[in-house]
């Protein structure tokens, strides 16, 4: 008879059962009872595998792999163990709820200051004077802007030197009249004085300010600056002026911070290339009345005066509002010399799941250095941040000025809470053990 391979392979796993039939049940098998598997211990203790992902609670050695296991306690701590998680500590104060809103925008010109210049009269355009070359042009009251053809303008200076031949006063006050309303008084007092009539007009800007180009999609008539041969309305704009030194900007505060902002308080503002800019003098002068629902935010406008020519217009730069509140969480004056005090702790002593907020609180202390902590769950307010970043939360329960509270490594020793079954973060009655798991 000729061996084959498949009997070869039959013969294997006849073996392999026959041993693992011979094998006391509890060598393969952990038993999932109530007292090991289920049922936290009494005293919080829970034993890891150092190898294995296995946790129990007895000692012993690993049903998974025979390696001896270790014991995790909740919240004790030696010095060695709090070298190596890098715990630091931090203490809960008492001090007032101020903070600083940060916000950053674009500067652009304060339209509040926009003048608009335009000619009264129709015709064309047949010369353009400096103050209509270019963007950005500074433009003085009464500067030459462009000549104009008009013979509408043309037609009324002749009938004005065929009244002041007639002596006719109705006509000749109608006629005065009509070039007062044209801002060509000039013309009229020309022909008056015995000048002849002239078909082409200098239109000047009566305000002084720097040009600026009407925003995209303003229209065809207000997209550019005039140009010769252009022909033109009455009331055509030709140039658009604002007041070169001031500027807005335009922000959004998150909803968490909305009611926090008072109108006419001070702005700090800075810029990446400048710095500091404490000699622009900013306020925050509109408020919004909703929000927007897209972003979840407050629009304000914060108006500003750069006398030192410091920005430009389209210049990113941060603005930061310093807050205060009252006993009631509501907006205060923040130069107040009573304001209303709360328990703080930093934030990254908070842990939180978004509904429930814990930190771990220093219990006791041993002359080893060893140290134990207990859970302690808070009710929180809302959060601060300061000038220099630092962010702090308001509690409103569970912690008193003076208790330490672990800042950094606080998710480790609520990590170790869980392993051990005790109370934690995301267990508040403790986790039973869980065995072998995958």
């Amino acid at each position: 008879m000729i061996w084959k391979r498949w009997m070869t392979a039959l013969a294997g796993l006849t073996a392999g059962a026959a041993v693992l039939a011979l094998l006391p049940e509890h060598t393969l098998f952990t038993p999932s009872t109530p007292e090991t598997a289920s049922a936290p211990g009494p005293t919080g203790e829970r034993y890891a595998c150092p190898m294995m992902d296995f946790i129990g609670i007895r000692p012993g050695d690993c049903p998974v792999c025979g390696m001896r296991m270790t014991k995790v306690t909740a919240g004790e701590l030696t010095a060695e163990q709090q070298r190596r998680m890098g715990i630091e500590l931090a203490k809960a104060t008492e001090g007032p709820a101020t903070a600083t809103v940060r916000a950053y925008g674009a500067v652009r010109y304060d339209e509040r200051t926009l003048e608009v210049v335009t000619p009264r009269v129709a015709g064309r355009i047949v010369k353009r004077h400096p103050a209509a070359l270019h963007a950005g042009e500074l433009v003085a009251a009464g500067a030459p802007v462009i000549d104009l053809y008009s013979p509408e303008v043309f037609a009324a200076q002749a009938e004005l030197a065929a009244a002041l031949k007639l002596a006719d006063a109705h006509t000749l006050h109608a006629l005065i009249e009509r070039f007062m309303r044209w801002n060509l008084p000039a013309v009229g007092a020309a022909i008056i004085g015995g000048g002849a009539p002239v078909d082409t007009v200098t239109i000047t800007s009566p305000y002084a300010g720097q040009i600026i180009l009407p925003p995209e999609g303003a229209g065809m008539s207000a997209a550019k600056l005039p140009n010769v041969g252009q022909e033109v309305l009455a009331d055509t704009p030709l140039l658009r002026l604002v007041e070169p030194r001031s500027f807005m900007i335009s922000v959004h505060v998150p909803e968490a911070r909305a009611h926090w902002l008072r109108l006419g308080q001070p702005v700090k503002l800075s810029s990446d290339d400048r710095g500091e800019l404490p000699s622009v003098k900013a306020t925050l002068a509109w408020l919004a009345p909703e929000l927007d629902p897209a972003i979840r935010a407050r629009e304000i406008h914060i108006h500003l005066r750069d006398p030192e020519g410091l920005l430009l217009a389209g210049s990113l730069v941060e603005a930061r509002i310093a807050v205060a509140l009252d006993a009631d969480l509501r907006a205060t004056d923040p130069s107040r010399t009573d304001p209303a005090r709360f328990t703080l702790v930093p934030k990254a002593a908070v842990l939180s799941t978004g509904v429930r907020h814990v930190t771990w609180k220093v219990a006791g202390r041993r002359p080893d250095g060893s140290m134990k902590f207990d859970l302690a769950p808070i009710a929180l307010g809302p959060r601060l941040e300061d000038e220099a970043g630092n962010d702090v939360f308001i509690v409103r329960a569970g912690l008193q000025p003076g208790d330490e509270v672990a800042a950094q490594g606080a998710f480790l020793i609520d990590s170790q809470a869980q392993l051990a079954g005790t109370p934690s973060l995301l267990f508040p009655r403790g986790a039973a053990a869980p065995g072998h798991s995958h």
